[in-house]
């Protein structure tokens, strides 16, 4: 069941990714820092990252994820599904 969260900026948003296109791993949500925007949010650990900012994540390597949530600065929308 997928779900959006959106965080406002600006960061550190207080969450931890691990996977990504060259890790032939679905990006998902690693940790989350007790306090944080995140922690704040419905967001949970292990969940999957579908979209970042409306862009699909099927593709993206985990630099490139890493960029585009580095790169939101008002706000960050995220796509999750548990």
């Amino acid at each position: 069941m997928a779900y959006s969260v959106t965080l406002n900026g600006p960061g550190p948003w207080g969450f931890r990714l691990q996977g990504g296109k060259d890790f032939n791993m679905p990006l998902t949500i690693s940790r989350i820092t007790p306090g944080s925007k995140a922690s704040q949010s419905q967001m949970n650990q292990g969940d999957l990252v579908v979209a970042i900012d409306g862009v699909n994540t099927d593709s993206m390597t985990h630099l490139e994820a890493q960029n585009k949530i580095k790169s939101a600065s008002h706000n960050l929308s995220l796509t999750l599904q548990k």
